[in-house]
């Protein structure tokens, strides 16, 4: 199981109510509110991309056009990794480097490279699973919000009856005449709900930064570089110890010539 990543800017609070008087939360919800209007148009510009760009590969005299195209999903890339900068540092990368200079090597560098692949990844085939999960944990948190608020407000609201005369107050309860719910039109029913909805928003600060290192996770998973499988061994020869590959002088007690004649 994938351990969320904490954010650097997303410090947890064991306190309900010091979580939500920090910045955590609304951090949080800040970092889920911008997918909300950078995700579809991010998916929308990256998709456009690789349609074209799976059309161009089928002409070869579209080769420059196909590489455009893997740029632009460079490019729409590159914004979900800064956005990262609201909760958490940016998310590093590297792109292949192309082999040769010209068409070709562009060619070969971005369209084979993994790192692309992973960044259609999260851009395109994850974007509806990001959506639902910011979109949820927003009306959530925006929904007890505006409960807490409605002493403020609730006077404001005229709302129509299944008789047709009108009424002031929100409903809260199901669409249609008939529908059980409660209508808050006094004072101390505005009250009650407001004291009720400060209660569940204590604890809904925790699910909205848990969706928010969640969604965090799923992008430096994707577009952060590829570990190296051979990494920890690399570390394990190059470090000082028995498995050192580099020798820092002669052997103690022998001098140059004395290691060679022997």
């Amino acid at each position: 199981m994938i351990a969320l990543r904490p954010g650097r800017k997303l410090p947890h609070e064991r306190n309900p109510l010091r979580m939500l008087l920090s910045s955590t939360p609304w951090r949080a919800a800040g970092y889920l509110a911008g997918y909300l209007v950078a995700g579809p148009v991010l998916f929308a510009v990256a998709g456009l991309a690789v349609a074209l760009g799976l059309v161009f590969m089928q002409l070869t005299v579209t080769v420059a056009l196909t590489v455009g195209s893997a740029w632009v999903v460079r490019c729409c890339a590159q914004v979900e990794r800064g956005r990262a900068v609201l909760v958490d540092e940016p998310i590093p990368y590297a792109y292949r480097e192309p082999g040769k200079a010209g068409l070709v090597g562009q060619f070969k560098a971005r369209c084979g490279d993994p790192v692309t692949f992973r960044d259609i990844a999260c851009l395109v085939l994850l974007f509806p699973f990001l959506l639902v999960l910011d979109l949820l944990a927003l009306v959530v948190w925006l929904g007890l919000l505006a409960g807490v608020t409605l002493p403020l407000w609730f006077w404001s609201i005229d709302s129509p009856k299944s008789d047709g005369s009108r009424v002031t107050g929100p409903w809260l309860g199901g669409p249609g005449h008939g529908a059980p719910g409660v209508r808050i039109d006094t004072w101390p029913a505005a009250l009650i709900t407001a004291a009720l909805c400060l209660a569940l928003l204590l604890y809904a600060s925790y699910l909205v930064v848990a969706a928010a290192r969640l969604h965090l996770t799923v992008a430096h998973t994707l577009l952060r570089p590829p570990l190296d499988p051979l990494a920890r061994a690399k570390r394990v020869l190059t470090e000082p110890g028995p498995l050192a590959l580099v020798s820092h002088g002669p052997l103690p007690g022998l001098t140059l010539s004395e290691g060679h004649s022997s």
